[in-house]
């Protein structure tokens, strides 16, 4: 049973995406170093690189294409740098704060290849949602990498 927090932020993430969260939310820290099966959602700390898939059965965000979901934990006052690699599709990356609320996202920062980046400055202690999706309303699949540093 999710507890009342892991509550909140599914309905956070099903207002704020456009999808239905239907699997229950993993503890924070728990140890995932495997491509994720569809509609899990992973962690990814700083000083990590991530490996991913979009595919059939992932979230569906409210244009019909896929979704990924990874948790980061965020410092006040810390700054990341989060890029997210594809060969498969052109990168598109939404960074939720804990209300599920966009505070930033990307398309083509990411130096070249259709990455997507973003740069900031975490200014509240929470756990925030990285989002990896494709650019554009044609759904795309593919694998993909999600480092934060």
């Amino acid at each position: 049973m999710p507890s009342l927090g892991e509550a909140r932020l599914a309905r956070a993430l099903a207002v704020g995406l456009g999808f239905t969260l239907l699997a229950p939310v993993p503890a924070w820290g728990q140890a995932d170093t495997t491509v994720l099966p569809p509609q899990e959602i992973g962690t990814v700390a700083p000083g990590q690189t991530r490996r991913g898939m979009l595919e059939p059965g992932d979230w569906t965000m409210s244009d019909g294409t896929l979704a990924d979901v990874w948790y980061l934990q965020g410092t006040q006052g810390q700054r990341v740098v989060i890029t997210l690699r594809s060969r498969a599709f052109d990168s598109y990356l939404q960074l939720l704060d804990q209300a599920g609320n966009k505070v930033a996202e990307d398309d083509d920062s990411g130096g070249g290849g259709g990455a997507a980046r973003i740069t900031f400055t975490f200014r509240t202690t929470e756990r925030f949602q990285i989002v990896a999706n494709n650019f554009g309303d044609d759904i795309r699949a593919g694998a993909y990498s999600l480092e934060v540093r």
